[in-house]
């Protein structure tokens, strides 16, 4: 079923935004947690092939403090309600490392490596996944010295979507799956069904998926920012109104 709008205007019920605005929140310290968890185990080497970006820039990426702007969580609502498909937050890396920033001359030109926020969000969802399932299959045994509580394995059996770096599992569920690729990674995630919508604009139409983006900033939810993605996965952002 298609839905068709004449203006770029999305309403909202007040139920769902409460709720939005609730689980961003939630979803954002799971992904603030195992960040940090990461950073303090792996390896240089693997850091750098998984995640890609030093600690130093997406700690603040994650935590949402950064001055250059907030997290933007990407939600659909499908059957089996709202869940959470990954984050991004686009960032830009300094590669100038042989004089400290104090050391600059002034007006000299900055050189700085881009990193879309696509891939470090994948990654951490696989791993999100694979320590809840283990959390999950070992709880009895683990006790009180499991890394996620009861509360952290609600909210991502409730909003976290099953997310791994093969498709082996998703294929022996017979589920669809997504296949994510940056650079050597791979990641692969269920697919979850978004509302079809049908944008009629401008003298144009623009036909596509309707996801639901929140705004995160300092932990904090800041805003929902809903978009049609067409086939090609191009976006057209929309407003959105509560009602």
């Amino acid at each position: 079923m298609k839905t068709t709008l004449f203006s770029r205007e999305i309403a909202y019920i007040k139920e769902d935004v409460a709720e939005l605005e609730t689980a961003s929140i939630k979803v954002q310290l799971i992904y603030d947690k195992v960040l940090f968890m990461l950073h303090s185990h792996l390896p240089d080497s693997l850091w750098e092939a998984w995640i890609g970006v030093p600690y130093s820039i997406i700690s603040s990426l994650y935590k949402g403090n950064n001055e250059s702007g907030t997290i933007f969580q990407k939600w659909i609502q499908g059957p089996d309600g709202w869940k959470c498909i990954g984050c991004e937050r686009h960032c830009l890396e300094s590669t100038d490392v042989e004089r400290a920033a104090e050391e600059r001359i002034f007006g000299e030109q900055r050189s700085y490596k881009f990193h879309n926020g696509i891939r470090q969000s994948m990654v951490l969802q696989a791993v999100i996944w694979s320590m809840y399932e283990n959390t999950q299959l070992f709880h009895p045994f683990l006790g009180e010295e499991s890394f996620f509580d009861g509360e952290d394995l609600d909210t991502i059996a409730t909003y976290f979507v099953p997310t791994y770096l093969s498709d082996v599992r998703l294929l022996e569920l017979s589920k669809p799956c997504k296949e994510y690729k940056e650079h050597n990674v791979r990641v692969y995630q269920e697919w979850i069904a978004a509302p079809n919508l049908v944008l009629q604009w401008d003298g144009g139409l623009t036909e596509g998926r309707w996801m639901t983006g929140v705004y995160v900033d300092q932990s904090r939810f800041a805003g929902l920012g809903p978009y049609l993605k067409d086939a090609e996965g191009k976006r057209t952002y929309m407003q959105a109104f509560v009602q």
